[in-house]
């Protein structure tokens, strides 16, 4: 589990030793750990786009994301992952586990995150949405 928060003692006293809790890493190290996912999970509550989202679609891994903020900007949910509804962790539970019992279905969803982040989230495609916005805002 990559990350931190307020419940970090509770999931380390609930998992025991069969889940790793690698706490906050720094963000050049992200990819690495992607890279090793079979699923990105977000757990997050209240995070406006989280990027950890489009990071791990543009590693072509599947996304599990509570439904909250920007998370469905990106977890088109049956398309590039799976959108739950906040706080359902049984949910988030089933969903992660459907992806990892079909790797087709994980791996297809995969492919179009990562075909969904390449067309929509460049640096020019991010500039010009942040420069219409300004213009509008002028």
């Amino acid at each position: 589990l990559v990350g931190d928060g307020i419940y970090r003692k509770r999931f380390e006293k609930h998992a025991g030793d069969r889940v790793v809790f690698a706490g906050l890493v720094p963000p050049r190290e992200i990819p690495r750990y992607v890279a090793l996912m079979d699923v990105l999970t977000h757990l997050s509550l209240r995070e406006g786009l989280p990027r950890t989202l489009p990071q791990a679609l543009a590693c072509g891994k599947p996304v599990v994301a509570f439904d909250v903020d920007g998370a469905r900007e990106v977890c088109r949910n049956g398309e590039t992952g799976v959108l739950v509804r906040a706080g359902d962790t049984a949910g988030l539970a089933d969903a992660v586990i459907r992806l990892l019992r079909d790797p087709a279905l994980a791996h297809r969803m995969g492919a179009a995150g990562r075909d969904l982040v390449a067309e929509e989230f460049t640096e020019e495609r991010m500039v010009e949405r942040i420069h219409k916005l300004y213009q509008r805002w002028a």
